[in-house]
């Protein structure tokens, strides 16, 4: 197989934000972080396998574990209807989940919880898996031949909370960034097991989060490349320096057609004052660099957008943003990856 791990990954960003939403603009769900917090940005990646199209796992929270004992930090709730994020279509890129403000200090672990009530994880087989693979290619496994691994609650309500131990404690400072990185190893032996009952009979797939979820320290997050994000156009702030989108998501598993799924996860998207952000209006047909959202705050009224993040430190790129009534379009395809809307276009790498 080729690599098969896949990443939970939070920059912790300073309070002068180094997250770029919009090939490049400025994003963060908290406009005005204390000045001894420090901005977290949450994301899964990871990288290509053979076996499996989809591995779509619900995340319902995360948080921080301070050094020396006191509050857990919850840095992450999901947004409702909660989301599915297939572990397997992030192939080289990050998946963004939120961008929230923690207080500084040091912390030296976290806690995941998963939802594991039947729908939570979701395996759909490769059309061309490894030999020896237990499963049917193509196969879309049912709910109830999926038994996740160290669940708690009630029914219903079943969860799978995940305690990860920091290689070495993770430091936010006031006006400066760091960065987390959780794995799941999806090559783990452990992770996703084949039970062929006695005699036959359907085959039962044991997932088991614990042993595949790991801490990995990031050397340089300004290299990730996070995946596009789309969302509904809220409003714009009263300086127009910012707006306001709310996220949707892709159907996980998909259906045919896709659409999108709107939820409660609203983010700030700020234009880069400094090297402008380029604006496509996939309707109108037009493309300009605007500094700010005053030129086309009129054209955002009942628009979807797609949004593209990367994490930037020192000199700035171009940047792009696109609009359109339907830009929330995807293709059903084998090997499941990132599916691009209706029109692809090449962001300014501020050449």
């Amino acid at each position: 197989m080729n690599s098969r791990a896949s990443r939970v990954l939070m920059g912790l960003i300073a309070a002068l934000p180094l997250l770029l939403w919009g090939c490049g603009s400025n994003s963060s769900s908290s406009n005005n972080p204390g000045s001894q917090n420090g901005q977290i940005s949450m994301m899964v990646s990871d990288d290509p396998v053979n076996d499996w199209a989809e591995i779509g796992v619900k995340v319902l929270s995360i948080s921080l574990t301070p050094q020396g004992g006191g509050t857990p930090v919850v840095e992450y709730t999901a947004p409702t209807p909660v989301n599915m994020v297939n572990l397997i279509e992030l192939d080289q890129l990050a998946d963004i989940l939120d961008s929230v403000s923690v207080p500084a200090g040091n912390y030296t672990g976290a806690t995941f919880t998963l939802g594991a009530n039947p729908g939570d994880v979701a395996l759909t087989a490769s059309s061309n898996p490894d030999p020896g693979f237990a499963g049917t290619p193509g196969e879309i496994v049912p709910s109830t031949q999926i038994q996740i691994l160290g669940a708690t609650g009630s029914a219903g309500n079943l969860t799978v909370p995940l305690n990860v131990t920091f290689v070495s404690p993770v430091t936010v400072t006031a006006g400066q960034s760091a960065g987390i990185d959780f794995e799941f190893n999806l090559s783990h032996p452990a992770f996703i097991v084949a039970h062929a009952p006695l005699g036959g009979g359907q085959t039962l797939w044991a997932v088991n989060f614990k042993p595949a979820l790991r801490h990995h320290p990031i050397f340089d997050i300004a290299r990730l490349v996070l995946r596009q994000l789309y969302g509904s156009f809220v409003s714009v702030s009263s300086d127009n320096s910012s707006i306001t989108v709310n996220r949707a998501f892709p159907e996980e598993p998909p259906v045919n057609p896709e659409q999108a799924i709107p939820t409660s996860k609203n983010l700030t998207i700020l234009a880069d004052k400094a090297n402008g952000t380029l604006f496509y209006d996939m309707d109108a047909h037009t493309h300009s660099r605007i500094t700010d959202f005053s030129s086309v705050a009129s054209d955002l009224t009942g628009k979807f957008l797609r949004i593209t993040a990367r994490f930037q430190g020192g000199r700035q790129p171009g940047r792009c943003a696109h609009l359109g009534q339907q830009l929330f379009q995807y293709g059903l395809a084998e090997p499941r990856r990132p599916r691009p809307a209706r029109t692809e276009l090449q962001p300014d790498r501020g050449q």
